[in-house]
């Protein structure tokens, strides 16, 4: 049976969807074209095929998907919008009590993250650790998970159980998705084995710190042509602390935060690097310029890192430091930074790249949905898009053009639920074709925060698919025992 392009009945064959579930860009034969190239009813049998699957390996081994579905007599999937009930929302990951760690209290973070995964983490002794980062650093040490944590701009962090071989599947669609121009014939054949350039720590807790261990593996071919700004770790519990004073000083309250002496001497030492980070930059991209100028380079980094790097490169008069024909991948929102309107011709004119890549992701996701020439974003094969109705959480019927709040379905995870309900308001095309010529659907690139849009109570109001109830007994379910 062909690995290329799917037809009708070859998703039900229980081969092709393993070679699917298990690498998308290889089920394509390496093809951006045909992976992007589908018709809607090939898409809808793959996805639905792949969606069976999943269900069916995570319903009994995963405790809080087994919750929430047993709470709704919900024991199979047989079209896509069954498993809408069972998406995850951003209380998730995030739902542990702050008590956790604000005494330290690890094993009950633990026991928590256990019931969001299949790997079994009851066995993991972390009684002796001193801190975030040493959780996060014994749990990736002693099994084959990698917790992430997001940037906690809300004043609390969530962690994301994603196991190392999620991310490395993720990382071998970037050759098919990011190398290659879509209506080529040519399909990705090796790894890129080029030299890669990060403009910030070399790991860390943050998704696009964590992706560097399976970028250095499958697009840098090892350690020694990725290059790091900083070759150490970015600190979570640094992290945490700001989130946590930002949330006191908005509060008024600042003067009761509590901090321990350790972390106060850990806080200056990291406020200390961060006064030295523009000139270190300055002085990283000045020794990248001379070892790698006119070199074919690959770089995937938020907005605001690239334009912080062009900006300072071209007033001091660099333009063109790299090959063209260089890949350059940005996207997960600006972190808080207002850019320019012409930050996108800075960053092209500084690192010379024909093309940038505007991708739009999410820590909850292996997928980075890539902007097309006409200014949308295409959905990849292995997501499964939702729009809900932003008011009662329900999904809106899949044809037409509808606008709402974005969830998907990830097929690519398989020790975690690829089920999440995102804070964001999209408008999806169903039906109509994109003059680029991928396939639908698709999503019009005005995307925003929906609690940017809602002011009525100062917070976001947010609706998950399930019903509140069945939500809030599966979010007691995950913390029974833990406060």
């Amino acid at each position: 049976m062909s690995s290329g392009t799917a037809r009708s009945g070859e998703t039900q064959n229980d081969a092709a969807v393993d070679r699917f579930l298990a690498d998308p860009g290889a089920y394509f034969g390496g093809s951006l074209t045909r992976m992007m190239g589908l018709s809607p009813d090939q898409l809808w049998e793959l996805q639905i095929a792949g969606l069976k699957r999943r269900f069916g390996q995570l319903r009994g081994a995963l405790p809080m998907l087994d919750r929430l579905a047993d709470i709704q007599n919900i024991d199979a999937v047989e079209q896509l919008d069954d498993v809408v009930p069972l998406l995850f929302d951003h209380a998730t990951y995030k739902s542990y009590p702050a008590s956790l760690l604000d005494k330290q209290r690890f094993a009950q973070l633990t026991a928590w993250l256990n019931k969001l995964t299949t790997v079994d983490l009851s066995r993991i002794d972390v009684s002796n650790c001193n801190g975030v980062d040493d959780w996060m650093l014994t749990i990736k040490r002693e099994t084959p998970l990698v917790v992430v944590h997001t940037s906690g701009t809300g004043g609390t962090m969530s962690f994301l159980p994603w196991a190392r071989r999620e991310y490395q599947a993720m990382v071998r669609q970037f050759p098919v998705l990011l190398f290659q121009r879509f209506g080529d014939t040519a399909a990705h054949q090796a790894p890129p084995d080029i030299d890669c350039i990060y403009p910030y720590f070399r790991s860390g807790g943050l998704s696009h710190m964590a992706v560097n261990d399976a970028i250095v593996e499958i697009i840098a071919g090892g350690e020694a042509r990725f290059h790091a700004a900083y070759p150490g770790r970015m600190s979570a519990d640094m992290a945490l602390l700001a989130v946590r004073r930002r949330a006191a000083e908005a509060r008024g309250d600042l003067e009761n935060l509590e901090v321990s002496p350790e972390l106060s001497a850990r806080r200056e030492e990291f406020e200390a690097q961060q006064r030295a980070m523009p000139q270190h930059i300055d002085n990283f991209f000045s020794n990248i310029q001379v070892k790698l100028a006119n070199k074919r380079v690959f770089m995937l980094a938020t907005a605001n890192l690239l334009h912080g790097c062009a900006e300072k490169g071209v007033a001091r008069g660099l333009r063109n430091v790299f090959a063209s024909n260089s890949i350059l991948a940005t996207g997960g929102g600006n972190k808080g930074v207002k850019l320019p309107e012409n930050w996108q011709q800075t960053v092209q004119a500084f690192f010379g790249v024909e093309r940038m890549h505007i991708l739009y992701g999410m820590s909850e996701m292996t997928a980075a949905l890539p902007l097309c020439e006409e200014g949308n974003y295409h959905i990849v094969p292995w997501i499964i898009p939702f729009v809900l109705d932003p008011e009662t959480g329900r999904p809106f019927p899949r044809r037409g053009t509808v606008t709402g709040r974005f969830a998907f379905y990830d097929l690519l995870p398989d020790t975690r639920w690829g089920g999440f309900v995102t804070g964001d308001e999209v408008t999806m095309i169903w039906d109509a074709h994109c003059a680029c010529g991928r396939m639908r659907p698709y999503l019009a690139a005005d995307i925003q925060r929906i609690s940017v849009k809602r002011i009525d109570s100062g917070e976001e109001k947010l609706n998950c698919a399930a019903s509140t109830e069945a939500y809030t007994e599966a979010l007691d379910f995950l913390n029974d025992g833990l406060s």
